[in-house]
């Protein structure tokens, strides 16, 4: 619950929290497993439990184990996806940070990445109504906003670059999840034809 907790206090308050811990020791692996993984297990479980009782209420039985094995596959392979991805941005970042004039600390870097993420993250629980999954949308612009305010105060970023280190961002980090969107398309639709065969 104390990663729940930072996450609620960081979108209620981004200025107040980030400024407050912008000097927290971290580390690579304190960012990941204690904080990202946990708040990517968020959408995963809702997820999987709405595309689970939505298959089972709107399929045919004779097409379950399909839905199935693609719900299992699906909500797992996009959680480690997630997870990488928090991990590519925070490196986009550090790798962007001299063009803008910007502290390379790869911590702070990362620890950015994994504040951008976390509304998504959070707002991710409506997943386990899979029509209100589009929502999702809201949270990823609220990462966008943390992400401007972030800047300045994590990485010292002047404040006539942030605009344009955000744009920077955002055009990495959407090549970024087409690369994840392909895989995830790519392994699922070979979980669907796998779990048909067992039918």
């Amino acid at each position: 619950m104390g990663t729940i907790n930072s996450a609620i206090a960081l979108v209620r308050n981004p200025v107040g929290y980030i400024t407050a811990n912008r000097d927290a020791s971290a580390t690579v692996r304190g960012i990941m497993v204690n904080y990202v993984a946990i708040l990517a297990a968020i959408p995963f479980i809702a997820t999987l439990i709405g595309d689970l009782w939505y298959y089972n209420l709107f399929v045919p039985f004779g097409f379950v184990g399909s839905f199935v094995a693609y719900a299992f596959v699906a909500a797992f392979l996009t959680y480690i996806l997630d997870i990488i991805g928090v991990y590519v941005v925070g490196m986009v970042i550090g790798i962007l940070a001299p063009s803008f004039g910007s502290s390379t600390d790869r911590i702070k870097s990362l620890r950015l990445a994994a504040f951008i993420f976390t509304p998504a993250f959070l707002i991710g629980i409506l997943d386990i109504i899979p029509l209100l999954g589009i929502l999702t949308i809201l949270g990823v612009l609220y990462g966008l906003y943390i992400l401007y305010l972030g800047l300045p105060i994590m990485l010292g970023t002047p404040k006539e670059r942030v605009v344009t280190y955000v744009v920077a961002v955002v055009v990495a980090t959407f090549i970024v999840y087409v690369v994840i969107g392909v895989i995830i398309g790519l392994v699922t639709a070979a979980a669907f034809h796998l779990g048909f065969g067992y039918l």
